[in-house]
């Protein structure tokens, strides 16, 4: 009975290493030079394994100047400098620098940053457009040039008077606005509604606006 409570204890203890025993990481790093890979992350502990020149390691951690590393065999120590980053595919890359950080992140957890050369500053973001004050704008000459005046939604003038009248030659609409020109008073006779500006009015209205109304 004792030896096949051994044999059931033995296999059990090997079904608990198997549960614990923790699973391999992706590479993130090589190793620049042979080192010696120490127990705890003083520079003194005790050697518990090694690690050659190019060799593909997992950072797990890092304090000050050492990091903690993931091989094959006890995981343990180096020294940060002898750290170098991948390149494609994943392989190593002398021209590439590790870097490794550790914090919290945004949402309280745990979050790792893994630097592996100089990455592109991020592009500043466009500046948002400014919305086009809703406006209409009357000239007295073609292609929006000469006198002129603006208005806003809700202006009107059922007769126009003085200089302008009978001498509106183009007309510029900004944002959402629209306007209706009519070439009698009371905004009568021949009209036309506006939505977009005209560099050059049609025969029938141009210089024969006689009132509008801005919406």
């Amino acid at each position: 009975m004792k030896r096949l409570h051994l044999a059931a204890a033995a296999a059990l203890a090997a079904l608990v290493g198997l549960a614990v025993a923790p699973a391999f990481a992706a590479p993130n790093a090589h190793m620049l030079q042979d080192s010696n890979v120490r127990k705890t992350a003083n520079p003194n502990s005790p050697v518990v394994n090694s690690v050659a020149a190019g060799q593909l390691v997992t950072v797990l951690d890092c304090q000050g100047t050492v990091c903690l590393i993931q091989i094959p065999g006890p995981d343990g120590w180096v020294r940060q400098n002898r750290l170098g980053g991948l390149g494609k595919g994943g392989k190593p890359a002398s021209n590439v620098p590790f870097s490794f950080s550790f914090g919290v992140g945004g949402d309280g957890k745990p979050s790792i940053s893994i630097g592996i050369g100089n990455q592109p500053k991020p592009q500043p973001l466009p500046e948002p457009e400014e919305e086009e004050e809703d406006q209409v704008c009357f000239y007295k000459n073609a292609n929006f040039n000469g006198a002129s005046f603006c208005v806003e939604p809700g202006d009107a003038d059922d007769e126009l008077s003085g200089s302008w009248d009978d001498s509106i030659s183009s007309i510029e609409v900004f944002g959402n606005a629209d306007v209706l020109v009519c070439r009698d008073y009371e905004l009568e006779g021949i009209c036309a509604d506006i939505s977009s500006s005209k560099a050059s009015l049609p025969k029938q209205l141009n210089n024969a606006i006689s009132s509008y109304e801005v919406n």
